[in-house]
């Protein structure tokens, strides 16, 4: 896994609530004391207002909140205008253009993921040749009609070898891929719009037919995910050592071992988390 951003690096690149999360952890605040500061300064903000900010479930718009954001600067001891500055330079969703190029959309956050079960297929050569995916979302707006599915692949991957194959509920539209990021971005059509609060369930494989062998799969959590599901199903002929549950956020070095795994009768794993706020969710495993 590559290193994560530092504090530093997200103050530059964002997102706001990753800077704003890591900020706070670094000044080892919870956040009902960082609201009773902000309390001394004439500032009131909810806790569930703040919890909201640093997950990424609503954004400071208003000009009150704005002036709050300023005087957290103050109390996190980070640059003047930092924060302010991400919120400028990102549109809603909250992310900046880190992957420039892409087709017009990818980075809107106009659907909020609700439930995501991905089912990952090891092969007897030990590649994850097929990840079957299952995802319920709700429009935040009218008139959505798309969900993009992004594929982060391995450093050596090249990501022209990736696809995304519609199963249900979608088609396929335009698909996209930056080499350098390593990302394959395709748009999974509805065929129709979606209304405000409306809720629709998509379907689609991804097949990664290059030759490497693979250690690991993960949910990447843009903002806060209430369902994650994975799934590991590992052909007989390829058992894995050490099957284990990790967490890891992005300004983090390494990531957080968290519950050990073991085989079934089916020769799988998996691991439900619910209300996930961290930026990475996955299993890993070794080869013996």
């Amino acid at each position: 896994m590559t290193t994560t951003p530092s504090l530093e690096a997200l103050l530059r690149i964002g997102p706001f609530h990753s800077a704003l999360r890591a900020a706070i952890r670094r000044r080892g605040l919870t956040l009902e004391r960082l609201r009773s500061r902000l309390a001394h300064q004439q500032v009131a903000v909810a806790l569930s207002t703040l919890s909201d900010w640093q997950q990424g479930r609503v954004r400071p718009v208003s000009p009150k909140s704005l002036k709050a954001v300023e005087v957290l600067e103050e109390l996190l001891e980070v640059p003047p205008r930092s924060l302010l500055d991400l919120l400028e330079r990102t549109g809603p969703s909250g992310w900046p253009d880190v992957v420039p190029g892409m087709m017009p959309g990818f980075d809107a956050n106009d659907l909020e993921v609700l439930s995501r079960h991905d089912r990952v297929f090891v092969d007897a050569d030990r590649r994850a040749s097929r990840i079957e995916s299952r995802v319920v979302v709700r429009a935040r707006r009218d008139g959505v009609d798309r969900f993009h599915a992004h594929y982060f692949c391995d450093d050596s991957v090249e990501s022209s070898q990736i696809r995304h194959e519609p199963v249900r509920n979608c088609r396929l539209g335009r698909s996209t891929w930056d080499a350098t990021e390593r990302l394959v971005v395709d748009e999974l059509l509805f065929g129709r719009a979606l209304g405000e609060g409306e809720t629709w369930v998509v379907e689609f494989v991804a097949h990664d037919s290059t030759r490497l062998e693979s250690i690991e799969y993960a949910h990447g959590v843009r903002c806060f995910l209430p369902q994650s599901l994975i799934e590991v199903h590992f052909d007989p002929a390829a058992p894995p050592v050490d099957p284990h549950v990790y967490l890891q956020d992005w300004e983090e070095q390494e990531p957080h071992r968290t519950i050990d795994l073991a085989l079934d009768h089916t020769n799988s794993v998996h691991h439900f988390e619910t209300d996930v706020s961290v930026n990475w969710v996955g299993i890993r495993w070794r080869w013996a």
